[in-house]
């Protein structure tokens, strides 16, 4: 069975909720729900594929922790290698190229998924998609060595709305608005008198076919810790779109959960963002006990603030 990557929570847009960290080895409850029921993915032993533009984006706009963990789950008993497993076979002690733990899941060991009728090949050290359709599958070597002199294959910017794109054909995308560029927001609390090390970061990341705002904070003491992320302002535009926004979180963190990471995807989805805004905090506490005390008492108590802003 494959590794489940979890350690992540969610921020939803409907009731901004909070997750709670799932550990390799959890399974989901055998109770089928109306999600993997209506999902429509398989696997041809090679890549994950996606019936539809429908129901991968069921999967990656803003899923709840529920969703995220049902789809996993579904994943990993299917039988192609996964970016993710790739790595763990690899045993690789490099950061990953993708940089998304969830899309690291989606795309195969060569970067690829098949979403409704073609194949993207996400190439995010080069910024690139390369788009092969469906029709033309028995050409996937050339998609892999992303090779422009097949005329079926082609080549886009992971700051362009990629599916779009592929589908529209000659047409060409819809919107005329210019794409947000990614921008990476970073904070840190180190001291050493306390033994306190701690850092916070907000990312706008695109992918061509995903793209999301993700805030992560992490400590560096031990597992007798929680960590608390607050959000402020949050507000994001979609390209021809909506705002959305503000949205505040309060201090907040699961329940009795003892990690050294906390992750918030504030956005999620398959549309590029034309402006954004997220102020973050983070705030350590370090829970120990004291000699015949129970329970856990606050030992210490930290705070980084950070705010990224789009260049729009």
């Amino acid at each position: 069975m494959k590794k489940l990557v979890f350690g992540v929570m969610m921020l939803s847009l409907v009731g901004i909720s909070l997750n709670s960290c799932k550990k390799e080895g959890s399974s989901v409850s055998q109770k089928e729900t109306n999600f993997d029921k209506d999902l429509n993915i398989k696997s041809d032993g090679r890549m994950l594929i996606f019936k539809s533009t429908e129901d991968y984006q069921k999967v990656v706009e803003n899923p709840t922790e529920d969703i995220k963990f049902e789809f996993i789950s579904k994943v990993s008993k299917m039988k192609h290698v996964s970016y993710t497993e790739k790595l763990d076979l690899l045993k690789s002690e490099n950061d990953s190229l993708i940089g998304d733990d969830y899309l690291a899941q989606i795309l195969n060991e060569d970067w690829i998924v098949q979403i409704g009728n073609y194949l993207y090949r996400v190439n995010k050290p080069e910024e690139k998609v390369y788009v092969l359709p469906v029709a033309n599958i028995d050409e996937y070597d050339d998609l892999v060595n992303q090779n422009l002199l097949n005329p079926n294959i082609r080549k886009f910017s992971t700051f362009d709305n990629c599916i779009e794109l592929a589908e529209s054909g000659d047409m060409g995308e819809k919107c005329n608005e210019h794409s947000a560029k990614s921008r990476q927001g970073y904070g840190n609390l180190n001291s050493s008198g306390t033994f306190i090390e701690q850092d916070i970061y907000v990312n706008y990341n695109n992918y061509g076919i995903n793209f999301s705002i993700k805030i992560k904070a992490n400590n560096y003491v031990d597992d007798k810790d929680k960590l608390y992320i607050q959000i402020e302002n949050l507000w994001y535009k979609k390209r021809c779109g909506t705002t959305y926004g503000p949205y505040s979180l309060p201090w907040a963190s699961p329940s009795s959960v003892f990690c050294c990471s906390r992750t918030y995807d504030a956005y999620s989805g398959i549309t590029p963002l034309h402006g954004y805004h997220v102020k973050a905090r983070a705030r350590f506490e370090d829970w120990r006990y004291p000699s015949g005390s129970n329970p856990y008492t606050i030992f210490f108590t930290s705070w980084a603030v950070i705010e990224i802003n789009s260049p729009y």
